[in-house]
């Protein structure tokens, strides 16, 4: 059986073909800096201990991610 579709191309960009948050040349629409969220799904564990360095020892090295969000504070 032979497909008649064209081969799909992945732009090295957006390599998951995901939908564009701006268009250049288009207006932005401000839509406010919040969203709806069902809080009962958050799960908070205060108080534990994030051992960056055992993390990091077994190739999952995320340190710098939580640095550059200004997070690390939070695990100080």
């Amino acid at each position: 059986m032979v497909s008649s579709s064209a081969p799909v191309t992945q732009h090295p960009l957006n390599p998951l073909n995901l939908p564009p948050i701006a268009t250049i040349g288009k207006s932005l629409i401000v839509t406010g800096d919040t969203m709806k969220f069902n809080f009962g799904l958050l799960k908070l564990h205060p108080e534990r201990m994030v051992d960056f360095e055992s993390l990091r020892v077994n190739d999952f090295d995320i340190e710098d991610l939580f640095i550059k969000q200004g997070w690390k504070r939070y695990f100080d």
